[in-house]
């Protein structure tokens, strides 16, 4: 017994040594980009933390400041306290969500494989060249939201319904791609994995995420509809995102893309619908591909979508590897993809037709489709088998 007492002690510090390392490599790396100024810092980040500075910080969240929601202000006023180059600490409040998510990639993992392969899972994910670019080069914040799915994702396969909603809750008021996990959870609410009573934590949260703001001043209706002014911002059918949108003429209407919307909005109902209709269990591998399912459909179809949507798509694919190794393509294609749209933005490439990343991203949208659905009726065949062999 005390020598199992050792050897267990001696993995978990192996195991945090070598998240400890891996994350001082993660931060090396990002260092080298740190004094890269993007155009949206130049454009956006830089004027909101110098207008939160120059008012007091936490005193200026009142302030109709840009059209994100007020948690990410919140972040950003807090940090104004700190005596450091705003740039920098913008960019390091994205890093310390790329480590929540990388942990929470390793727990969803370490479901499958209680081993060290979540270790290796973390890794992946924290050195992903389109994680390290979001946060280190672009200074976006892709990595908060997409943390909280993941959380979700992570709470839903261990029966933790509450949590998984409040998770998706803290997605949604950072922002609002965090829709694209909604199919998904809809699809847990028909197949009562979750409790639709537990939606109620929903406009909790989000009233919860706006009420500071709005006592320190900011408008109360206009808090409420900061979403839909977002969705309407934009008039671009497609923004560089290698997804069915890239095909349709570049002078398409706001009328026909309204209609592009809905039709797409229909796709994605009936498609949950139909998976409903489907008996299948919900294990943990199931679970995963639905939910990669999720991210990678609803961007490919909706139009309007920039070229960072694919961001949760990048992460859950490389999770589906590990619970799928034979389908590592997957994470190949969509990772690269998403480095090269992120580079295009960046620095300019363009050595590549966005059309082909398209069919590239609509084999691996399909075959993830494929590998779900025959992996469901597996599934099935698998019980039938198992019942006649216990009879």
């Amino acid at each position: 017994m005390n020598k199992r007492k050792a050897f267990v002690s001696f993995v978990k510090t192996e195991s945090v040594l070598f998240l400890i390392a891996v994350t001082l490599l993660a931060l090396l790396i990002r260092g080298k980009f740190l004094p890269f100024e993007s155009c949206d810092y130049h454009q956006f980040l830089q004027g909101w933390f110098s207008t939160l500075k120059e008012n007091g910080g936490l005193q200026a969240v009142g302030m109709n400041i840009g059209d994100y929601m007020p948690p990410y202000f919140y972040l950003l006023a807090l940090l104004t306290y700190l005596p450091a180059r705003g740039l920098y600490l913008i960019k390091f409040l994205s890093f310390a969500a790329d480590i929540v998510m990388a942990l929470y990639a390793r727990r969803i993992v370490r479901l499958q494989y209680p081993e060290f392969w979540g270790e290796i899972a973390y890794a992946v994910v924290l050195l992903l060249p389109s994680v390290i670019l979001n946060s280190a080069a672009w200074g976006q914040c892709d990595s908060i939201y997409t943390a909280a799915l993941l959380a979700c994702v992570y709470y839903v396969m261990t029966d933790r319904q509450y949590a998984a909603v409040t998770a998706f809750s803290i997605a949604f008021v950072f922002k609002l791609q965090a829709v694209f996990l909604a199919p998904f959870l809809l699809l847990m609410l028909l197949r009562r994995k979750i409790q639709w009573r537990s939606l109620l934590i929903l406009p909790a949260v989000y009233l919860a995420s706006i009420l500071p703001a709005a006592l320190m001043g900011r408008d109360f209706g206009e808090l409420l509809t900061v979403y839909f002014r977002q969705a309407r911002q934009y008039s671009n059918i497609s923004m560089y995102l290698p997804n069915l949108s890239v095909w349709y003429p570049k002078d398409t209407s706001v009328t026909a893309g309204a209609w592009i919307a809905a039709a797409a909005v229909a796709a994605t109902l009936i498609s949950v619908l139909w998976l409903n209709s489907r008996k299948f269990d919900l294990n943990h591998k199931m679970l995963v591909s639905l939910a990669l399912l999720s991210v990678l459909f609803v961007p490919y179809i909706l139009p309007y979508m920039h070229e960072r949507y694919f961001y949760p798509a990048d992460v859950l694919s490389v999770i589906f590897a590990f619970y799928f190794p034979e389908k590592l393509y997957v994470p190949v294609i969509t990772v690269f993809s998403s480095t090269y749209v992120v580079c295009h933005n960046l620095f300019g490439a363009h050595f590549l037709n966005i059309k082909l990343l398209s069919v590239l991203m609509l084999f691996c949208l399909l075959w993830v489709a494929v590998s779900t659905i025959y992996f469901s009726r597996d599934e099935k065949i698998g019980q039938v088998v198992r019942r006649k062999w216990k009879s």
